[in-house]
């Protein structure tokens, strides 16, 4: 009986005064699909985001689990030995080479 009633009183209210769209319909929808879509796109950065953060921190955990010890006595005698340290500067530069030519590659590569 209540839906009747608001039926019949939706049914004089659109009698009497009919709906019209607005004159910029097709631009407000547009623009909303557009927000939407960014909003949709902002998501799945942020999802890949996670998704490497944590990829990234379960491996170093697992090397860290298997390989920290050995991966210490490494980093010890590396420092203990004089021809270790002779190997920190060319692997320093060898790792700021690589950075810099990522960097590059994925600024020219990488479109957005």
């Amino acid at each position: 009986m209540k839906d009747r009633a608001l039926q019949e009183a939706l049914r004089q209210q659109s009698e009497q005064r009919p709906m019209h769209l607005p004159s910029n319909f097709a631009y407000n929808t547009m623009r909303r699909i557009e927000k939407e879509r960014q909003a949709r796109e902002w998501q799945e950065r942020v999802v890949v985001t996670i998704t490497i953060v944590v990829s990234f921190l379960l491996g170093v955990g697992v090397m860290v689990f298997f390989y920290g010890e050995a991966l210490l006595r490494g980093v010890r005698s590396m420092i203990q030995q004089q021809e270790g340290i002779s190997l920190l500067p060319g692997m320093t530069f060898c790792l700021l080479f690589f950075a810099i030519l990522n960097y590059f590659l994925r600024r020219h590569y990488v479109r957005e």
